[in-house]
């Protein structure tokens, strides 16, 4: 029979809760009552804790009484000079009332970020819960379970960081933050704040940005997109990606209906009628210094620091921009096209940019009439044809192939069978034919048929080589329409292409930013120029050379400021376009005029209007500057009154008998050491001759004592620039013999290579020689 089971007797209250009998003591507490005490005991500790934390944390913190006056992180761009000339974007936030919000944008802001901001004390327990389970579901943290309270004191005090320490501390100020203002108070505050992307901050910039219209007129649909911009800028942009903003919408719609802030019929009308967004604009650069010139910056500036940095991060950028020159640049672009249009030109648009050719940096940028009415930047984002300003890289490639300027060549009608396209007769601008004309007067007076023949005779192909060498990075389209300029360039390429025939040669690209550095001063980047030789400084010359006459005598004589300058003029077909680009050795500038519709102007030419607006700012932009002209160098002769590439001029007539041959060379002649003949024949180069034409790559040859090192240097001599291309050494064979293959990486014709061999004898003696090549035309 089973034994009746006896409750436990309870203990006498009078003995000590502390103590018990040997082997009796676990059967005194139930296991329940056990764990109970444990997990107690272990929320005290964790309370104790985590007050102990936030009380360590808000021993460091923030004073919060800065809420009412939030601190700015501005980046701000600095003048070549120094002088400040943009903050971004102190101009991008416009404060307003929580009132002038509507209530549906409210709702929508709500249900997306925070459905109990009002009533939760700051900190939303339930909501925390929620994040942590989707963040251990996820393996990382992918929700911070932040209010609109929190969020507002990491935006006004904290980093973006994801870490513990962070999260207590934003509790720590959302509870503060709570203490001191309303509800409504802080959701005005939160609004005005809150960062919706393309440099918007608060609801009102946003919406202006974005909708073209001030917060109180946005629809429920509009009000959703903003809405749903907030969680990530970046990829909720309507304007980098239209598609994303418009699924995000729609789930801000979705939770508004769950939350019974608008009826099912409500959100149907809504998402039956998409909205429209504004296109893209350079919000925050009205009203400041040269809005053209920064928004020329800022692509590159968010392109390599991103968004956040650049608009909250308070970098500092030093950039190229002379502030006169920009105000003179302004003024001179603003004048010609208030006189065209007085003159019923039927004028609207210009652009401006200048560069020192030597450096590359961009001195001035004027992208258009007026920032205020048009943000797009007509100096570099504009592509338009540029007509006859084409026309010197049609001639630089003739130059640089053997072609002198004294070369005749024919205007006279000619026919082009063009495939697909019937039969093409290019045509001159008067509408008349010269005949016989040299390379020179046709380019000064920029004839189009020569031009034309010169194209076809050299190449499309090989002409768009030589514009992409100088610069031009824009498609160019291989036909032989590519004479007239039939191929669209921007004005900051045809500058920078110009810039190589101001520098003699030498290509430098384009540069805007020299340094940026953090809000700590730490440089985060920090530009080197980059020089490379574009073209052979004697073609270089020779062009500029030409280009003077364009201005003396030729369609650019409204562009003559007094001074050695070269440019050259530009129309298109029906008056579309009209280009004048000119330098100096110092100063390079490319102006176009024209319409953005691309209508018809009235008779308005290169040498016209845009001649003038050069010459009015390189006259002031030069003001107090010595004249300078280019100097000649070596490998430019001049015969009959005419300059020449050496090796390109007239042939001399036929020389003098030959003389006697010498007799052989004496001891220590030709650079060798006086060591007896033999030392003195010890080092001979059997090819290339000296003086030789050639087409690299070319193999140099030679003898000396077997056994020898033979140590080879090649400098590409300009003239001007003398650049060491190699620096070698190689052991001769048992003959003596040694061959060194030289192959320059551009093959540039007239260009000359010294070359400069040393043998080091086994005994110790050196023997030297020396010769000069130059690149044979092509």
């Amino acid at each position: 029979m089973a034994r009746r089971a006896v409750p436990p007797r309870r203990p006498s209250s009078r003995r000590s809760a502390g103590v018990h009998r040997a082997g009796r003591g676990h059967r005194g507490l139930p296991p329940l009552l056990l764990v109970g005490l444990v997990v107690g005991l272990g929320a005290v500790l964790a309370i104790g804790t985590g007050v102990g934390v936030l009380v360590a944390i808000s021993r460091d913190l923030p004073d919060v009484t800065a809420v009412y006056h939030p601190p700015a992180q501005a980046t701000r761009i600095y003048a070549a000079s120094g002088e400040l000339v943009a903050s971004l974007y102190r101009e991008n936030r416009i404060p307003i009332p929580l009132e002038a919000v509507p209530r549906h944008v409210r709702q929508a802001v709500l249900a997306i970020e925070d459905a109990r901001f009002y009533q939760h004390p700051g900190v939303d327990l339930t909501g925390i819960a929620r994040a942590i389970w989707h963040n251990i579901r996820s393996g990382e943290i992918v929700e911070g379970g932040s209010t609109i309270t929190q969020q507002l004191a990491r935006t006004l005090f904290l980093s973006q960081e994801r870490v513990l320490s962070r999260k207590l501390a934003e509790i720590v100020l959302a509870l503060e933050i709570e203490r001191r203002l309303t509800k409504d108070e802080i959701l005005e505050r939160y609004l005005n704040e809150v960062y919706f992307g393309q440099g918007a901050y608060g609801i009102e910039m946003a919406a202006r940005v974005y909708f073209g219209k001030p917060a109180r007129e946005l629809t429920l649909g509009e009000g959703a997109v903003l809405a749903g911009i907030i969680r990530a800028p970046s990829a909720y942009s309507p304007h980098t990606n239209p598609q994303a903003a418009r699924r995000r919408a729609r789930l801000v719609i979705d939770r508004m209906v769950q939350l019974g802030m608008i009826t099912p019929a409500q959100a149907g009308a809504v998402l039956r009628h998409p909205v429209t967004f504004t296109p893209p604009a350079n919000a925050g650069l009205v009203g400041i210094r040269a809005p053209y010139f920064i928004s020329f910056v800022l692509p590159q500036l968010l392109g390599r620091f991103g968004e956040e940095l650049v608009y909250r991060g308070g970098l500092s950028v030093y950039t190229t921009l002379d502030t006169r020159l920009q105000a003179l640049a302004e003024k001179v672009v603003r004048r010609g096209i208030d006189e065209g249009l007085a003159a019923g030109l039927r004028t609207s648009q210009a652009a401006l940019v200048a560069l020192d050719p030597r450096t590359g940096h961009v001195r001035a940028m004027i992208g258009g009439y007026d920032f205020d009415q048009t943000q797009f930047n007509r100096a570099w984002q504009a592509r338009r044809q540029p007509g006859s300003a084409f026309k010197p890289f049609i001639y630089v490639t003739a130059l640089a192939n053997g072609v002198p300027p004294s070369r005749v060549l024919v205007d006279a009608p000619v026919a082009y069978r063009i495939p697909g396209a019937g039969v093409w007769r290019p045509k001159n601008y008067d509408r008349r034919f010269r005949g016989p004309i040299t390379l020179r007067r046709a380019l000064e007076h920029s004839v189009n048929v020569p031009a034309v023949r010169m194209l076809s005779e050299l190449g499309p192909d090989r002409v768009i080589e030589y514009a992409r060498r100088m610069g031009i990075s824009s498609d160019l389209r291989p036909h032989l329409s590519l004479a007239l300029g039939t191929s669209e360039v921007t004005p900051l390429e045809m500058a920078s292409a110009y810039g190589v025939l101001a520098n003699l040669g030498v290509r430098v690209a384009p540069v805007a930013i020299l340094k940026v550095t953090d809000a700590s001063g730490k440089v985060l980047y920090e530009h080197f120029p980059d020089r490379e030789i574009a073209l052979a400084p004697p073609v270089a010359y020779l062009m500029t050379d030409i280009l003077k006459g364009v201005i003396t005598r030729g369609t650019g004589r409204a562009a003559n400021i007094g001074r050695p300058a070269a440019g050259k003029t530009g129309t298109t077909d029906d008056y579309r376009n009209a280009w004048f680009i000119g330098y100096t050795p110092t100063l390079v500038a490319a102006v176009w005029v024209g319409n953005d519709d691309n209508t018809p102007m009235r008779r308005v030419v290169g040498g016209g209007l845009p001649a003038k607006i050069w010459a009015a700012f390189m006259r002031s932009a030069l003001e107090g500057v010595p004249p300078e002209d280019w100097p000649r160098p070596d490998g430019v002769v001049v015969r009959g009154g005419e300059l020449y590439i050496r090796g390109t001029e007239p042939t001399p007539p036929p020389p003098p008998p030959p003389s006697p041959p010498p007799l052989p060379p004496e001891a220590g002649s030709n650079g060798a050491e006086p060591a007896g003949t033999a030392e003195a024949l010890a080092l001979t180069v059997t090819e290339p001759q000296d003086g030789a034409h050639v087409r690299t790559p070319v193999v140099i040859r030679g003898v000396t004592a077997p056994g020898a090192t033979v140590a080879i240097t090649i400098l590409a001599d300009g003239g001007l620039v003398a650049v060491r291309l190699v620096e070698t050494y190689l052991p001769a064979d048992e003959q003596g013999t040694f061959a060194y293959r030289f192959a320059p990486s551009i093959p540039i014709p007239g260009m000359r290579y010294a070359i400069t061999l040393t043998a080091r004898l086994p005994g110790g003696a050196t023997a030297t020689r020396t010769l000069t090549i130059t690149e044979a035309l092509r």
